[in-house]
Order: C-alpha cells, then structure tokens, then sequence
C-alpha cells in the first residue's frame, strides 16, 4: 500500500497534481469571490470531500492572512452560508430552545481535552449566547428526539443548580473563571446549553457520512467518547433493534445522564460503559463501525487512542470521526495574533504560534490516521459560524470558555498584562464589530474522516 504522502502529495510538492496551483499569500487576490476560479481544488467549497493533501491548506491558520484582524482573504469565506441562513440568538436567559445531548468530553484537563480546542459536545438546533449558522450536510437530518419534546426555553429545563452555574458566565472574570467537569449540575448544563451550539454541525456531518456506510444485520457499533449519548442514542434510533452500539466515556456522570435518556426511550439495543478506550478491557475485534464525534483531541495521547481503536475494530472495519481544522474561530486568531505583535510580546507570539501548530490540520489527522493503521477512504469538509450580539458575549460564552479560552489566556503568562492585552482585543473586536453591521461571527471549518483498519 502507498503511503499518506504518496496518494495525496502535499500542494508544491514533487509529486503533486500539475493542476493544483500552490497557494501564494503575497499575491493573493484581494476579492475574496476569486478564490473558488483559481483555487477551484485548493479550497474546497463546503460540503465537499476530496483527497485531503490537497485541500489540506482550507483549515490551516496562516498569519501572513491577519490583515488588520480582517479575514476578507481566507478562501473559505465565500462558502459560508448566506446571511439570511444564519439564525442568531441573544444572551443567556432569552433562548426559544435548545436539544439536549452532547458527544463525549474526555478528560477535563487533559491537552487538547476539556478547556482546550477540540472539546467534544452534542447535538441540538440552539443555544446560547448566539446560534450556530451549521451548513447543510449531505443528507437532511430531523432533530433529536430530545428537540422535539422541549418547548420551553432551555433555562425552564435546568436545575437549580446548573441554574447558579449559568450565571456565572454573566458575573465572573472571563480570564479567570473556571469550570468543573464533575460540578454538581455541569453535564446538565453542558448538555442543555453549550453542547447544542458546539457539537451539532459535527455530528450532522458524521451522522451523514455514517448513513452512507454499508451494514448489516448483528452490526456491532461502538461510540467512543460518547459524553450523554450523542450521537449514539441517535444511531441506536436509526438502526433499529438488529444492530447493537455501545457508547464508552470517561466522564461518569455524562454516561449516567446517557443511560437514563436510553431508559426513557425505552432503547434496548444501546449500553454504555465508563472507561478510557485505551484500557477498556474489550475483546479485540468486537466492532464493525467506530464512531468518535469531536473526542479524538481530548485524549492525551491521540496515537495510542488511534491504536486502541484499531484494536477494537474487526479487519476492514470503518472508523469515522470529526473534529475542528486548524483555522478554527480564525477571526479570533487574527485579532489575537496582531495584538500579541501590535505589544512586541515576542514570548506570548511564540506562544501563540505553538499553540496553532497543536490544532490538527487535514494532513495531521491524515497521518495520524494511516500511521495507526487505517486506510482513509474519504475526509469530508464542512464549516459553520457563531455569532455574538458583542466582544463581551463571545469572551465570556461558556462555548467559548469550554473550548478555548483556556489556552488562549494561558498564552500571556502574566495577569496583569494578559488583562491589557485582552483590553486591546476587545477594542479591536468591538471595531469589528461595528464594521460589519452589529454582529461577531466566529467561522469553524469541521473535518470528517472515514477509514478502514487494513
């Protein structure tokens, strides 16, 4: 077999297709409109899947594009769905509704886990501080059950509890709050409120790729990182009682609150496990099909989970799996970015640009993929926006507290200048916001893998 590199050459190199014209920053055009005439493969639109060497560059972050915090260059953005598909929200406590089901956290503090890009979710049609503008999967997916039965707003459905917890986000120092997985009322709230802005383009674009896959009667499926049951009680639905899924979590309370959800459904064919997949006890070569929806990054040690994988799967088995590319919340990053080189803070630069390299890009989760011993038969690309009424509404969203910000801070060091610095991002980002008719949208290209153990 070929290696990754050899069936999808990276763009400029030797081996490259003659017809895919390296990207070039300096002599980009300035119409964003005329990227998709003369990168037509380059940046794919979304919803497309192609080989991932190729269009490996639509997901990286690159900082010759910061242009003044404007992202008018990056040629993703004339795929974006048009403004009137993007649904917008207001701040805590005005919501019409949110679902309830979330993918699987991992470990809280764990690089890359909890508190670091890449943290897992679930599955909804709204939620906090602003909605998700999600693009349209390759197959129409209805809403969850646990959408449909919730017409009250989300904050009428929480305990009193993950009320309190709700309220932090308003009245807490966004750059110094914290959050505890294992907090009395948190898996509520995750479920109830972050999760259905995070996780929900995701997993429609995993739940796509999944129905297109070849099955059987007895199929043996296994969630990993299911979180509350997303999307595994979603699968369990569609496949019926001839199949049989398994859904396996670290974060305890997470899988209790996915177990009563099964009970109340009445779902017989699902079961769900607290253990790391890596020391499982499985028997090797139990499953057809794994599924991982946003947890691969919140593992420690994305190999040896890769390999843990490969281990449960029988010979050709698929593994399907999705995360966030690189260039995620790219908007932020620019803004970060020439802030951080505005102040000549040359350290926290540093530190910022180690952080980026960390994030996946396309041909990083390619690699990583085959060198466990897959064979990647299609990545599958997709991007959403989040968007937000201020600054203040995205700094302190606990989307944004529970996925990023975390890292972020911890790139200044120092308190007292992490607050100067993050004064100046709130000024720029509130610049930009005038600018661009009230609103701040955030854009988070997704990736899809499907592969197969050789």
């Amino acid at each position: 077999m070929r290696s990754f590199d050899e069936r999808f050459p990276p763009p400029g190199s030797p081996n490259a297709p003659n017809n895919v014209p390296t990207p070039n920053p300096g002599n980009a055009p300035q119409n964003p409109q005329q990227y998709p005439q003369q990168y037509p493969q380059q940046y794919p639109q979304r919803g497309t899947a192609g080989d991932f060497g190729v269009s490996d560059p639509w997901g990286n972050w690159d900082p010759t594009r910061a242009r003044n915090g404007s992202t008018s260059q990056m040629p993703a953005l004339p795929a974006l769905p048009a403004q009137g598909q993007m649904r917008s929200l207001g701040p805590l406590g005005s919501l019409p509704g949110a679902s309830s089901g979330l993918d699987g956290l991992g470990r809280l503090n764990a690089p890359g886990g909890f508190g670091q890009p890449g943290a897992p979710g679930g599955f909804g049609s709204s939620g906090v501080f602003g909605a998700f503008g999600a693009s349209s999967a390759a197959i129409d997916l209805p809403a969850p059950a646990a959408t449909r039965q919730r017409s009250n707003g989300a904050l009428d459905a929480l305990s009193p509890v993950a009320l309190a917890l709700s309220a932090r986000a308003d009245t807490a120092d966004y750059l110094t709050v914290t959050y505890d997985l294992h907090e009395p009322g948190f898996v509520e709230l995750y479920d109830a409120l972050i999760a259905p802005q995070w996780s929900a383009p995701f997993g429609q674009l995993l739940l796509s790729v999944f129905l297109t896959l070849s099955r059987d009667v007895g199929w043996q499926v296994l969630d990993v990182a299911c979180g509350a049951g997303y999307p595994t009680l979603e699968l369990a639905r569609f496949l019926g009682q001839d199949c049989d899924l398994a859904g396996i979590d670290v974060w305890e309370e997470a899988i209790l609150l996915a177990r009563r959800k099964a009970t109340e459904e009445w779902l017989r064919n699902v079961t769900f496990l607290v253990a790391d997949i890596a020391e499982s006890g499985l028997p090797d070569g139990s499953f057809d099909t794994l599924t991982c929806n946003l947890g691969l990054t919140s593992f420690p040690d994305r190999a040896r989970a890769l390999g843990a994988m490969w281990r449960l799967l029988r010979p050709r088995g698929q593994l399907l799996l999705t995360l966030p590319l690189q260039s995620a919340m790219r908007e932020f990053l620019d803004i970060y970015y020439l802030t951080l080189r505005d102040l000549k803070l040359d350290d926290s630069m540093r530190a910022f640009g180690q952080l980026v390299a960390l994030r996946p890009t396309m041909n990083d989760v390619g690699r990583m993929v085959e060198r466990a011993g897959f064979e990647t038969q299609r990545m599958a690309t997709d991007n959403f926006t989040l968007r937000f009424p201020t600054t203040r509404a995205f700094l302190t969203s606990p989307v944004i507290q529970t996925t990023y910000m975390a890292s972020w801070r911890a790139i200044v060091s120092d308190l007292t200048v992490r607050r100067l610095v993050f004064n100046e991002v709130e000024r720029r980002l509130d610049a930009r916001i005038a600018a661009s008719g009230g609103e701040l949208v955030m854009t988070v290209p997704m990736l899809c893998v499907s592969a197969i153990r050789v």
